[in-house]
């Protein structure tokens, strides 16, 4: 949830950095585990899927959809972002 917290990311971002944490953890992760996640966070109101405007040049939100996902940008909600505060302990 961290990476998705200060700004908006891709799928091919976050898929990088999760490997590259799950690697320093010994944790196995696979992009469908990543889908399935972001799904359940977006489900819960807690991250929310975007797609990208080159005329407007800004993100709108978009019902999240694994088949599309190469074209959404993901983002905390305020709600996603209080519970990353309530698990860092900040």
């Amino acid at each position: 949830m961290s990476e998705i917290s200060d700004d908006y990311e891709e799928i091919e971002w976050l898929l990088k950095c999760l490997k590259r944490w799950g690697a320093e953890q010994g944790i196995s992760v696979d992009r469908q585990t990543v889908l399935e996640k972001l799904g359940e966070l977006i489900n819960e109101g807690c991250a929310t899927a975007y797609v990208y405007s080159e005329t407007r040049q800004e993100f709108g939100p978009v019902e999240y959809s694994p088949e599309r996902v190469g074209d959404l940008w993901f983002y905390l909600t305020p709600k996603g972002k209080q519970l990353v505060d309530e698990l860092e302990g900040t």
